[in-house]
């Protein structure tokens, strides 16, 4: 069922306002953009906990890249377009029989905005991650960071997910239970994920403001298995499974947000994003799920929201990204 629609017309005056004066570059290098603190109230554990398990549920069913039905869009560059309805962001993806064995990337917790008014309880999400596969086949192998909003209050969440298991939360003790000391926007991330012939994968996160939300973890999976097809820079909307199909969740109200120092190892060569030789670089905007407009879209001219039509093919260019660096503009939730 498709939530209401109507928030992306009350904010469009009042976003608008605020960032005529913010500077492009502070966005697509290392500095937060949404001025204010971020959302300091606190539930009760219990509250704590069903936003913490409505997080693992939805993140643990989450589907792998749901491509949309619009056409390709306007190319700007080396890139190739690839509409979803659940993933922005790039993804470079294998043509031969080589594989990826690492792919990384930074990144700056974003501010965001959540629901208010009626919408004050509609649930909203953000994940950034880096990670391999997914983008052409079922398993994943990836990890970052997630913003929830649930129940009114903010929620940061630092985490990875290794196929076949479910997502698993990281962090300390007091975030998990008490949604204190947690990630906040303005840290800077960075992430990777490096894979050995025999399938044996390490994910590790940096978090260099709060360096107690760093971790690395160790997994495998038997390359028959985990193809490791493709390497991804992705902001995600989770499409979680239900049992009579899947429900997607509206994209928070991220402003801007990006990605730097993106690379990826393919058949032992490493290169960033754009370098990619041994198949296809995508760019992948988020379309909502009926195909009608943009949620999102990757190096975005000028700041959003607007009501980008997918009718028209200029809407979102396809653009290469820089130097292994790229920005992404929210436009709607849903």
């Amino acid at each position: 069922m498709k939530p209401f629609s109507g928030i992306r017309f009350l904010r469009l005056a009042g976003v608008v306002a605020v960032v005529l004066g913010i500077a492009v570059a502070a966005v697509l290098m290392h500095g937060p953009v949404r001025a204010g603190a971020p959302d300091s109230r606190q539930h009760d554990a219990s509250a704590v906990a069903r936003a913490r398990a409505a997080f693992l549920k939805t993140m643990s069913s989450h589907r792998p890249m749901v491509r949309s039905s619009v056409a390709p869009l306007a190319a700007a560059g080396g890139a190739t377009s690839a509409p979803s309805v659940n993933w922005s962001g790039y993804a470079d993806s294998e043509a031969g029989s080589k594989t990826i064995s690492s792919v990384s990337g930074q990144w700056v917790i974003p501010y965001v905005q959540c629901p208010s008014g009626l919408y004050k309880y509609q649930d909203a999400f953000i994940a950034q991650w880096v990670g391999i596969d997914g983008y052409s086949n079922g398993t994943v192998e990836q990890l970052g960071t997630a913003t929830q909003c649930f129940e009114g209050v903010t929620y940061y969440y630092v985490w990875y997910e290794m196929f076949p298991a479910g997502t698993v939360e990281e962090g300390t003790v007091a975030c998990i239970n008490n949604n204190v000391d947690c990630p906040q926007p303005g840290d800077r991330i960075a992430a990777s994920v490096t894979v050995t012939p025999g399938g044996n994968y390490t994910l590790s996160l940096t978090d260099f403001t709060r360096p107690q939300e760093s971790f690395s973890v160790t997994a495998s999976c038997a390359p028959s298995t985990c193809l490791d097809s493709s390497a991804e820079w992705i902001v995600e909307r989770p499409a979680f499974e239900l049992p009579f199909g899947f429900q997607i969740l509206p994209l928070v109200d991220f402003f801007q947000t990006s990605f730097s120092n993106g690379t990826l190892t393919s058949g032992g060569r490493t290169t960033d994003i754009g370098g990619f030789q041994d198949g296809t670089v995508y760019d992948v905007a988020m379309t909502d799920d009926t195909d009608s407009y943009f949620l999102d879209c990757v190096g975005q001219r000028g700041f959003g929201p607007q009501l980008l039509q997918t009718t028209d093919p200029n809407a979102c260019p396809t653009v290469p990204p820089y130097k292994g660096s790229f920005p992404v503009a929210w436009d709607s939730s849903f």
